[in-house]
């Protein structure tokens, strides 16, 4: 009961972070560790562990082995078992290219399997013995974010139209307002899905310095995708801001910072 309490916790800790509390991330971050502070014998560690999606713990580098000793009650069941052809190997088919075997180990006996002890040392005993275990999961990957009301999203970002026509700073403005700015787009495919979602000519992240061609991004991103229509840019002494056209003729244009346009605001999911 006891056992199952613990694990019970175990998992639901698991659904709201990377690990859960008192786990261990590995070296590699690729899966965490959970030993379990209870005693059972090896083959019902292996069945409980797999009740919560995860196995008993394949230990591939000495960070690993040392974070597991250290965070043990006392020994501790690993996955370590020996096959049919007499090897040492790792029941979630893992190869043992690490060990840290103790002296005279390990056994080649049938129905011998893998205990680390608080040394760190490896030692090899009958499965029906008694100890802790520790179990591994996978790290619980955060969710995406859904797509807020009103908005389109492509990958991590959220866009939105914004038909009330402003100048350029004011435009810039008011998207920095909602925790983003003027849309930057850096890719045919981000371009494609910025054109599908306008209804108007808008207003975008970029302005061309005096007698310019190549538009800088007012979020500091780099300039590594560009779709000018026809005859643009139009290249003037005073600064200029870029708009993005839809509809019939599709493209990048320029025109005074000052002129008034519909507007697109890109802002990252992580601002909602």
């Amino acid at each position: 009961m006891k056992l199952l309490l613990l694990l019970s916790l175990f998992s639901l800790a698991l659904a709201t972070s990377p690990c859960p509390p008192g786990a261990i991330l590995s070296f590699h971050k690729d899966k965490c560790f959970q030993p379990i502070n209870l005693q059972t014998y090896f083959s019902n560690a292996e069945r409980t562990c797999a009740m919560f999606g995860g196995s008993l713990a394949s230990v591939t580098n000495q960070h690993d082995n040392y974070l597991l000793a250290s965070k043990s009650a006392g020994w501790l069941w690993v996955g370590g078992a020996i096959n049919k052809e007499a090897e040492w190997t790792w029941i979630d088919g893992q190869p043992m290219n690490y060990t840290n075997w103790a002296q005279n180990e390990p056994k080649k006996q049938p129905n011998y399997c893998v205990k680390i002890r608080g040394d760190e040392k490896w030692v090899t005993n009958g499965c029906e013995d008694w100890a802790y275990f520790a179990c591994e999961t996978n790290p619980v990957k955060e969710l995406p974010k859904p797509c807020p009301e009103g908005y389109h999203c492509f990958k991590n970002y959220a866009y939105r139209q914004f038909i009330p026509s402003r100048s350029w700073t004011d435009a810039e403005l008011f998207c920095r307002s909602l925790g983003g700015q003027l849309a930057s787009i850096h890719s045919a495919e981000e371009q494609a899905f910025f054109e599908s979602i306008l209804t108007n000519t808008v207003w975008i992240g970029a302005h061309l310095p005096p007698n310019g061609k190549d538009p800088v991004w007012t979020d500091g991103s780099k300039l590594d995708f560009k779709k000018w229509r026809s005859g643009n840019p139009v290249v003037v002494e005073d600064d200029n801001c870029v708009f993005c056209a839809a509809n019939y003729d599709p493209g990048w244009g320029n025109a005074e910072c000052w002129s008034d346009f519909p507007f697109a605001c890109k802002i990252p999911l992580s601002a909602f």
